[in-house]
């Protein structure tokens, strides 16, 4: 049976909707990596590939159609399938051995630690005399 009208056109306008599949991500920053999370539901591990080059890290893949019998007519299509291409800039420094990924139950788990020059330092506070603190400031006088 074909649909004369499509069903859910109040629920979504095909107008607005692009064609092509291009994953959800999320990006969060701590003080030691980049974590970035991306949703790629019913792909494989051999569906996706990752890089790091020239300082950006790079997702590709493709989600696939899936192929539908000579008797079967598409009645309304909502995902969106083919090929594409995430890439975020990440600092200058990273080690490529040291980035992390996951692929769990269609969401793609990518860690990228800091380069140790971006992680935050603790600066211990030395006790004293009070006479260092006296000759900073002499110095500082002084210019």
């Amino acid at each position: 049976m074909l649909w004369n009208i499509d069903p859910f056109e109040p629920l979504v306008s095909q107008l607005t909707r692009s064609p092509a599949f291009l994953p959800a991500a999320d990006l969060t920053v701590s003080d030691g990596d980049l974590v970035l999370t991306m949703d790629v539901p019913g792909l494989k591990h051999d569906d996706l590939s990752i890089e790091l080059s020239d300082g950006y890290l790079t997702v590709r893949g493709e989600r696939t159609a899936p192929q539908l019998g000579d008797s079967v007519n598409l009645a309304h299509r909502e995902r969106a399938f083919g090929r594409f291409e995430r890439r975020i800039k990440v600092p200058d420094g990273v080690d490529a051995g040291a980035v992390a990924a996951s692929l769990d139950n269609g969401v793609l788990s990518l860690i990228v630690p800091k380069p140790d020059r971006m992680r935050p330092k603790t600066i211990a506070i030395r006790a004293g005399d009070g006479a260092e603190s006296h000759q900073l400031e002499a110095t500082a006088t002084e210019r």
